[in-house]
């Protein structure tokens, strides 16, 4: 399954992180620093795995704790995002190509 920022999700950069709003449900959002970089990768790459990847390169380098947590966290994140409609799980290119 491939990620996706929800299409009732409005999002913009500010000076402090990224800000969103659900238009559906009128929740609004403020995200720090690492969730802003993490929503910013799943508008990118709209998968978790290279979303979760990057971020452990990135902060953890070579020390393979630090990564597994890094990676757990952002997992979580991203489910909290799922959960609460920001985020959706859709079908990936590969497993439609697959089925045909």
């Amino acid at each position: 399954m491939s990620i996706r920022i929800s299409e009732a999700v409005i999002w913009q950069e500010t000076g402090e992180g990224v800000s969103l709003y659900h238009t559906e449900t009128g929740d609004f959002h403020s995200l720090n620093d690492t969730g802003s970089r993490i929503w910013k990768l799943v508008a990118s790459d709209g998968e978790r795995e290279p979303v979760m990847f990057k971020l452990s390169r990135e902060f953890a380098g070579s020390n393979s704790a630090m990564s597994r947590q890094i990676v757990a966290d952002v997992r979580d994140f991203i489910g909290t995002m799922i959960e609460q409609g920001l985020i959706e799980e859709v079908p990936s290119e590969k497993a439609e190509k697959a089925a045909t």
